[in-house]
């Protein structure tokens, strides 16, 4: 008798013992081959897992997360007893405000830290500098911008093996003005360009991810065009 459940093609079934062998072998805290899978239906996937272990013991006093997408780095945060509003373009489920990130309707020096977790490289590349300028703003002379990127290549990479890609899917791409990931020298250059200045990196999810601490420059007013 023939089953009516459908099966992956071969393809599907190659990037996913792929994903498992990848995770398995790399150490990961999550790689239960049991549970990775079932992982996206709580909402929260092994990346996004990887990129919060990295960043929420980071965040500190009043905190701003630009391209929050769902809001899970927020919403942990305020269970932990935080202070923080997440925001986006996109009308992301769980969103707190959803306003044009180049124009954020905050005071200056408002936040103590500033949060932008795997969205750089979505900012349309006409909108960065002036989406960083206003992070600068409006984070305190002694807060800190916490920033995660993907490599170039690495980016694509990942897109192309995930078994659903949700920037793709949800709300689309322009892969005129995204990316699929930076190349770190990027990063550290149109950090620089509006007003901030590097203290920390190091690489971390199997040394595919990039997390970045910047500190204001004080010295240097950012470019706001």
């Amino acid at each position: 008798m023939k089953s009516d459940i459908a099966r992956p093609d071969p393809f599907t079934k190659t990037k996913r013992l792929f994903r498992l062998k990848m995770l398995t072998q790399s150490g990961c805290s999550y790689a239960n081959p049991l549970t990775i899978i079932s992982d996206r239906e709580r909402k929260i996937g092994i990346a996004k897992k990887e990129r919060f272990m990295a960043t929420l013991a980071l965040l500190e006093g009043k905190t701003l997360d630009v391209g929050c997408g769902k809001n899970e780095l927020i919403n942990i945060y305020r269970q932990q007893g935080g202070n923080g509003i997440g925001v986006d373009i996109f009308p992301f489920e769980g969103v707190d405000q959803v306003l044009d990130t180049a124009n954020l309707p905050f005071r200056d020096e408002e936040f103590d830290t500033v949060t932008m977790i795997a969205c750089l490289n979505h900012i349309p590349i006409r909108k960065r500098d002036k989406v960083l300028s206003e992070a600068n703003r409006v984070l305190s002379k002694r807060g800190r911008l916490i920033l995660t990127m993907v490599g170039g290549f690495s980016g694509w990479l990942c897109h192309k093996l995930c078994l659903q890609d949700f920037d793709q899917d949800e709300r689309g791409m322009d892969l005129q003005e995204e990316h699929y990931g930076l190349p770190r020298k990027y990063v550290i250059e149109i950090a620089s360009k509006n007003g901030f200045t590097m203290v920390h990196h190091r690489r971390f999810c199997y040394g595919l991810n990039n997390l970045f601490i910047f500190k204001k420059n004080l010295n240097k007013k950012s470019s706001r065009t």
